[in-house]
């Protein structure tokens, strides 16, 4: 195999991507420095050298008891391993083993190399931060450079794993330098301030200071500095105290704790470093170590690293804040919007005109269904070979929502690409319920664009979910509207329901138009009911409704106002002789094939209306009717011949 390769050259569908490798990055919580800074890092390594990163992310933390429920996981179904050459999984920020785990599990199904970062996994290359090292630097730099030896160790959780592999770092380190350990010298912080201060007060009043405190995190060694200092002892002059973690309050802190910063730029560059040369570490499980930097500062009496001012950072964070709160405002106008759209189309056109960050969406065809029900899982075919609809496509303006192949994944793949583009994919959901994905690409990869991110999925979220709840809830009504309206047997208004269309077509109606009034009568329904039962009678109504419904002229409303009447208007003048025939025909043609005991047979009566008729319900009715039981005797008498 190439050096530097790691699968073959793929093609996607029928568009050749070149040589270029694709990693799938999977990962949560985009907007936090962890995983976004890493992102960053890594494109910077390698998107010259020939890879796209395709990230995969949920904007929360999906927890162990929740992964099977929580629909956010389903962005990983979206990895086509058909194209995908290496799977990367930031297990430091997934932080759910069994998500981990699936991804190892379904990359070794598709026979993909896969590099963890966080704990080992067999058939794994595993990167780490080599956190317990990175702990024995800083307090071997207390011991070795600053010459202390009466040291004290604030703990975090009793028991905890991380606390305790700190607690036998800093042993190893004190017996490195012959220096006697006891457990006198170990408090519990817990990790946090409260507890800290506690045991700081606690060591004050002993009267017996060690000569430096080295804390398991930054924020106990941040609470140990305040509590000295306001109870007059000096740091470092007095008691020198450090950090671990890097966190961003050291940024501020005075004087500023030494601590030990993990590096996204090392971590990138390590993982850069495999990629890189892959045929050195292609088959193997092997778990590389990424060392820790010590940050000295002045709290263990170092001139190093000096404290930021807070006010130029407010500054920044006040800016990023007000812009963050004016782009939450105009999304939730568009949230607005849409939630009052009464089409698909016209979704895509307030998305398109309100909305310019650099994404795409993509739906499942049926979530554009307002015959279904919101609360539901959306039913699709499995795989990543079903159709989809593109719902926004940024930049693209005056188009209707159109079908795209999952396969492909976003629309315009190769001119993103061609951009060196990172694709950032998450799942758009609603109630519970998936609705597609989102990708977004933007050009600049600064940290206000991936906090973009969950902001502006809460509101897609909202805006195409409440979108459907609100088309679905319109469809119940008209359904309901319907029942309400309509003769369940067959299918025709009832009398409620065409007094509406009625009063309609009178408002439509031009002064001196004609109406022209069908009234239909099934003959023998007695009959059949006392020799053949009533769902045969049934049957009979009913097909005298679907002959009214096919045969009546085009433009015509219905009714069944009786038992066995049902009436048809519409506008104009018909030739009345050429509806009866047709009406008649079509029974004599029915009943000649039916097999039924018996012939389902009709009466019509049609009127035209006059000037200055009496146009109600009741006068229509009155008219018709007379036509209509000339119509049968006449019938009768003709049968009985």
């Amino acid at each position: 195999m190439q050096k530097g390769s790691i699968r073959k050259t793929y093609c996607w569908g029928d568009d050749m991507i070149g040589n270029k490798k694709v990693i799938a990055l999977c990962l949560a919580r985009i907007q936090d420095d962890a995983s976004n800074g890493y992102i960053t890092e890594l494109h910077k390594a390698i998107s010259d050298k020939g890879y796209h990163i395709f990230v995969y992310n949920t904007c929360t933390a999906v927890t162990e008891e929740d992964y099977k429920d929580d629909v956010q996981a389903s962005v990983y179904d979206l990895i086509d391993f058909d194209i995908v050459d290496v799977v990367i999984v930031f297990e430091e920020v997934i932080q759910n083993a069994q998500i981990t785990q699936m991804l190892v599990d379904r990359a070794k199904e598709n026979e993909v190399p896969t590099i963890v970062i966080g704990e080992a996994h067999e058939g794994c290359i595993n990167i780490k931060f080599d956190h317990e090292n990175g702990f024995a630097q800083i307090v071997r730099h207390i011991v070795c450079e600053h010459n202390l030896r009466k040291l004290h160790f604030m703990a975090g959780v009793k028991g905890n794993y991380f606390s305790e592999q700190r607690i036998m770092a800093f042993k190893s380190v004190l017996e490195e330098n012959h220096i006697p350990f006891s457990w006198d010298m170990v408090s519990y912080g817990d990790f946090w301030t409260d507890p800290t201060e506690r045991e700081t007060k606690k060591l004050i009043e002993s009267g017996d200071l060690p000569e430096a405190i080295i804390c398991a995190n930054d924020k106990m060694a941040i609470a140990v500095c305040n509590t000295l200092m306001n109870h007059g002892i000096r740091v470092p002059e007095d008691v020198a105290v450090t950090g671990f973690d890097g966190v961003l309050e050291v940024l501020f802190s005075s004087p500023r704790v030494t601590t030990v910063n993990t590096s996204n730029t090392d971590l990138a560059d390590k993982t850069a470093e495999i990629l890189l040369n892959w045929n050195e570490w292609e088959g193997k499980t092997e778990t590389v170590l990424v060392p820790l930097r010590v940050c000295v500062a002045q709290s263990c009496g170092c001139d190093g690293e000096k404290t930021v001012s807070s006010s130029e950072y407010l500054i920044n964070m006040n800016d990023r804040f007000y812009r963050y709160q004016a782009e939450a405002i105009e999304l939730s106008k568009v949230m607005a919007l849409v939630q009052r759209c009464e089409t698909p189309e016209q979704v895509m056109k307030n998305l398109q005109s309100n909305i310019f960050y650099e994404f795409c969406c993509v739906v499942e065809k049926e979530c554009l269904n307002e015959t279904v029900n919101p609360v539901q899982n959306i039913e699709h075919e499995s795989g990543l070979d079903r159709d989809m609809y593109v719902l926004y496509e940024c930049g693209r303006e005056g188009i209707a929502p159109y079908l795209f192949s999952a396969k492909k994944i976003v629309p315009q793949l190769d001119a993103i690409l061609d951009l060196n583009r990172v694709l950032i994919f998450t799942t758009l959901y609603h109630l519970d319920v998936s609705l597609g994905y989102v990708c977004f690409y933007y050009t600049s990869l600064e940290a206000g664009n991936y906090v973009k991110i969950p902001q502006t999925m809460n509101a897609l979220n909202n805006a195409i979910g409440g979108y459907r709840s609100a088309r679905h809830k319109q469809y119940l009504m008209n359904r309901i509207n319907e029942m309400y309206n309509t003769d369940t047997l067959t299918g025709l208004r009832n009398r409620r329901g065409f007094e509406v269309e009625y009063k309609q077509m009178l408002n439509d109606k031009r002064p001196d138009q004609a109406l022209t009034v069908m009234l239909v009568d099934l003959d023998g329904l007695k009959y059949i009911n006392d020799n053949f039962g009533h769902k045969e009678g049934d049957y009979a109504i009913h097909a005298v409704a679907l002959a009214m419904k096919l045969l009546c002229p085009e433009g015509s409303i219905f009714t069944r106002f009786g038992g066995d009447e049902m009436l048809a208007v519409c506008l104009g003048k018909h030739d009345v002789n050429q509806i009866k025939s047709t009406f008649y025909g079509y029974f004599d043609d029915m009943n000649a094939v039916s097999q039924k005991k018996y012939d389902v047979l009709a009466s019509m009566g049609v009127y035209h209306t006059e000037e200055g008729d009496d146009l109600s319900f009741e006068g229509i009715i009155e008219k018709a009717d007379v036509l209509m039981y000339m119509e049968k005797t006449k019938r009768k008498k003709q049968r009985v011949k």
